[in-house]
């Protein structure tokens, strides 16, 4: 199969699977006999907890983009001081109950599911302040966000942006949601945010979520946006097939320990 006739069949599934959030393998199958896959999202942030995990089966094209909850997993994360069992409080989503997220710690996600074992460790990188949010004006009228921050220097730092509009998560259309500091390091930066301006108006009050995410969860964002947006690999490099999950067995999805800043304004 080639690459775009993938990413024609797969877009509604990959657009879906980075919208769960805050999104291992491609099926390289013919459409109508794609083998549904295990789908594992979730984080622990600097926030206060419980924190999340989902865990869900892939749908084939033909069906509409409700992905069934996968209930029965045992779901264990753990830093260096506690190993916390999570609770399925409903089919397919399972929470924390006793681990904090702190920066700098490692947390290790280990599911089990049918016999099967699925691991991933991830680092959470101290917190950056999101300073303030302003705003740029394009052509026909279209606004877009701005956040600026101070990125420190001498550390290589890797960041995602989530806005949203009155409470309800914007999903970002042309794939500048996550940010590389490699150019621009120990700089003011002031990163613009390309999403669908028209759910920014007058009287809408905005929120945008800063995460400090570690290099593996930067890189699946990455290729996934560009899959998704159609971006390609920069340079005229075509857009990755596989984006590399720091998921191990062979899943969909991500696992992220990320500290988090957010600004909200009330758009004049």
């Amino acid at each position: 199969m080639s690459q775009m006739t993938f990413i024609k069949k797969n877009i509604p599934f990959l657009i879906a699977l980075f919208l769960v959030c805050g999104c291992k393998k491609v099926l390289d199958v013919s459409l109508k006999e794609s083998e549904p896959q295990i789908v594992i999202t979730g984080e622990v942030n600097n926030l206060p907890g419980p924190y999340r995990i989902s865990i869900s089966r892939s749908v084939n094209f033909a069906q509409n983009n409700d992905f069934p909850p996968v209930s029965g997993a045992l779901v264990t994360i753990k830093n260096r001081r506690i190993t916390d069992t999570l609770s399925e409080k409903e089919p397919g989503k399972y929470f924390t109950q006793r681990i904090k997220g702190k920066p700098g710690d490692s947390y290790t996600l280990h599911v089990e599911l049918d016999g099967k074992a699925y691991t991933a460790t991830s680092v959470m990188p101290l917190p950056v302040e999101l300073d303030s949010i302003s705003f740029l004006s394009g052509r026909k009228n279209t606004i877009y966000p701005v956040a600026n921050f101070q990125d420190p220097p001498g550390v290589h730092n890797y960041y995602q942006f989530i806005e949203y509009i009155d409470g309800a998560t914007l999903r970002n259309s042309r794939g500048n949601s996550v940010f590389d500091d490699r150019l621009s390091d120990g700089r003011y930066i002031t990163s613009v945010i390309y999403s669908d301006s028209s759910m920014i108006k007058t009287g809408a009050t905005l929120t945008i979520q800063m995460n400090s995410i570690d290099e593996k969860v930067y890189t699946y964002l990455s290729e996934l946006l560009q899959i998704t947006t159609g971006s390609g690999g920069g340079f005229g490099s075509p857009a990755p097939a596989n984006p590399e999950s720091n998921i191990s067995g062979g899943v969909l999805g991500y696992f992220s320990a990320n500290s988090v800043s957010s600004r909200t304004v009330t758009i004049q």
